[in-house]
């Protein structure tokens, strides 16, 4: 799921009916989609994530090893504006994306690594950066300070093993993460979201097993 602050409406992937539905952000009960995407020219197949670049008005919808993009006006059974897909672009499974209008980038975790695209980019090009072996899964991003806020899970659901690692778009290679939040070996347990509080420089973490929502103000990572 996914907020578009510039329309005020929420996007959700439909797994069953392989589409991407469009809600206004007010509606309440059996409300109908302002707009679906859906249909064989789509090629979406079972979808389960998406992400909405506000400023450009385009739809980011991963799937196994391709991520397809629409826009934000797309209404039916239409083909996507362009599809990243192809061996040299690294993707092996169905990652999660973030968008950076800010750095012109597009940035999927895939497999542990995070991998960042030119925003525009499609076919089979490579990830201008990499960053390896970070173990992060859902993430987001502050485009204002370009950093990537990643979930890290360890090795069971009731170990202090998770934190939320910090890095940069700039990072590349086997980086460490310039700051860690809630852990290891503290607090988190089974992250299972991150988001941002941007104006008040606040990182927002659901737990699993604390079966709660966690707020960590932490400046240092915001600036």
């Amino acid at each position: 799921m996914a907020y578009d602050p510039v329309r005020d409406e929420i996007l959700v992937p439909g797994w069953y009916n392989f589409s991407i539905l469009t809600f206004r952000a007010d509606a309440d009960g059996d409300a109908a989609p302002v707009r679906q995407i859906m249909g064989p020219r789509t090629q979406l197949v079972n979808s389960q994530r998406v992400a909405i670049d506000p400023v450009n008005g385009e739809i980011f919808v991963p799937q196994v090893r391709r991520v397809l993009v629409f826009d934000r006006d797309a209404d039916g059974d239409v083909a996507p504006l362009r599809i990243l897909e192809g061996p040299d672009t690294g993707l092996r499974r169905e990652g999660r994306v973030t968008i950076d209008p800010v750095h012109h980038l597009m940035i999927v975790s895939d497999g542990g690594d995070l991998l960042i695209f030119d925003r525009t980019a499609s076919g089979n090009t490579p990830p201008l950066r990499v960053i390896t072996d970070t173990g992060a899964s859902r993430m987001t991003v502050n485009p204002e300070s370009g950093m990537i806020f990643g979930n890290v899970g360890g090795g069971g659901r009731f170990g202090l093993d998770d934190y939320v690692g910090v890095w940069s778009v700039f990072d590349d290679g086997p980086a460490e993460p310039r700051l860690t939040i809630g852990g290891p070996n503290f607090l988190l347990k089974d992250v299972r979201g991150v988001t941002l509080d941007v104006r008040n420089q606040n990182v927002i973490v659901s737990d699993k097993t604390h079966n709660a929502i966690f707020t960590f103000n932490v400046p240092e990572a915001f600036q």
